[in-house]
């Protein structure tokens, strides 16, 4: 009985029939990544073991000898394992090409009625697994492309209705370069081509991949959505909170030496360590934290550069007395601190913009002495020494201003009006610094009386 192959053998991809000695009824094939496996038509039988080898082949005949290959109708292919044994069936794949299952036996592919959506999807994903590694001999079926293009458009409507909070596997850029591969590739290669194989049997396994994952038609509407509820989020470990003999001088370091700088930048870091269920939202994160971090150190770069040029100039000053001085001393090394810390970090940031450094980034973060908030204080320098040398730049100045007035004379009323402006300038500093620290936290609007008719009754 002569088994007529399938049009995939007309494919550009050569067969190795003429190369080396493949036994009778057997065809050799080339996977696209490069390795061969062998197929036996007429049997419907698929290996991955050299049959070129007599051993080899010797083993696989006498497996096949005990295998109830009659069993296996149109559709039907059997994978025999590695080193099989007579009679241990068990370890063997049979295929389904028809109903797209792979199963351990016969009748767990024959079939789709009667089994649990659970088992179904699981057999889904294993025969695509299965072609996505043997992809010459058979044809892919014909719902393939169709299937995948489905699943793709579903993907990218959950992008746009969940926008981050998604946890479909592809992004909406993933989703229209995989839409415009598919269609490329059946224009370009053709239905039967090995390549376009692959690519599709790879894309519904990671479909189906993740259809297992949320129980792809097994749930009723409120089921799932109660099991979604249930999830734990995937992320960081929760802050432990600090004793009380830590929290309270490390809130007073945070609040009046850092002016509270470091809880902008601790909640930098929580949004970049959030995970919503896909990698590329955690590198996406990433890229923001690191693309906002070197923005602003440049920005305080500059601002330093600036200041150090003011302070150098007011110590040149002749007749520079020693509170202007020691205050000008301590402007100089603030923005030298400021410059040399923000360099480094940005350096530092710009450098490692891989996945995984990320991940170590985090996890170092979190895992510090003081945890998040130690990380912040180390983040917050750059800015925090600026502030510390504009305020030592300042009193300098107006030290100057003063120094050798004869407060007695008639150079009283022009200091004073000196200082009054200063405070002035100071209050109305300090209170913009306050307003803007606390913009964006809700506050109760104290403009408006509450409603006590509108108020729920107990």
């Amino acid at each position: 009985m002569t088994v007529s192959e399938p049009p995939r053998q007309n494919s550009k991809v050569p067969s190795l029939q003429n190369t080396l000695p493949t036994p009778e009824g057997w065809t050799t094939h080339i996977h696209p990544q490069g390795w061969v496996y062998f197929h036996n038509a007429k049997s419907r039988v698929v290996t991955n073991d050299d049959v070129r080898s007599p051993e080899v082949l010797d083993v696989i005949e006498k497996y096949m000898e005990t295998y109830p290959l009659s069993d296996l109708t149109d559709g039907l292919e059997l994978l025999i394992p590695h080193n099989p044994q007579p009679n241990e069936h068990m370890f063997s794949l049979v295929a389904n090409h028809q109903t797209c299952m792979t199963g351990y036996g016969l009748k767990d592919v024959l079939t789709t009625e009667g089994m649990e959506a659970h088992d179904l999807n699981k057999r889904r994903r294993m025969y695509w697994n299965y072609l996505e590694r043997h992809p010459n001999h058979s044809p892919l079926p014909p719902n393939a492309e169709n299937e995948a293009k489905d699943a793709l458009a579903w993907f990218y409507i959950d992008n746009l209705m969940t926008g981050p909070r998604s946890t479909v596997p592809y992004t909406k850029e993933e989703c229209e370069d995989l839409l415009r591969t598919i269609q490329r590739t059946k224009s370009d290669l053709g239905e039967f081509s090995p390549g376009r194989v692959v690519f599709l049997s790879w894309l519904m396994r990671t479909i189906w991949s993740f259809r297992i994952s949320e129980r792809y038609g097994q749930d009723t509407y409120r089921q799932s959505e109660d099991i979604r509820a249930d999830r734990t989020p995937v992320g960081p470990p929760p802050n432990v909170p600090f004793p009380g003999y830590i929290r309270i001088p490390l809130n007073f370091i945070i609040t009046f030496l850092l002016f509270s700088i470091p809880n902008t930048y601790l909640e930098h870091v929580r949004v970049a360590s959030q995970y919503h269920g896909r990698l590329a939202s955690v590198q996406s994160n990433w890229d923001r934290y690191t693309r906002r971090i070197v923005k602003e150190y440049q920005d305080f770069l500059l601002i330093a550069t600036v200041l150090l040029s003011a302070t150098v100039g007011l110590l040149a000053l002749p007749d520079v007395q020693s509170t202007s001085r020691a205050a000008g001393i301590v402007s100089v090394f603030a923005s030298m601190g400021s410059m040399i810390t923000g360099v480094f970090c940005v350096w530092r940031h710009q450098a490692n913009v891989k996945e995984s450094q990320s991940f170590t980034y985090l996890h170092n973060a979190y895992g510090g002495i003081l945890s998040l908030q130690g990380h912040a204080m180390y983040l917050s320098l750059p800015p925090v020494l600026l502030v510390w040398g504009i305020i030592a730049f300042a009193v300098g100045f107006i030290a100057y201003t003063v120094q050798g007035t004869d407060l007695s004379g008639g150079d009283r009323d022009a200091a004073w009006i000196a200082l009054s402006i200063s405070m002035l300038v100071l209050i109305v500093v300090l209170l913009g610094l306050y307003t803007f620290a606390g913009m964006w936290k809700y506050k109760r609007d104290w403009s408006r009386k509450p409603n006590r008719a509108a108020l729920p009754r107990p």
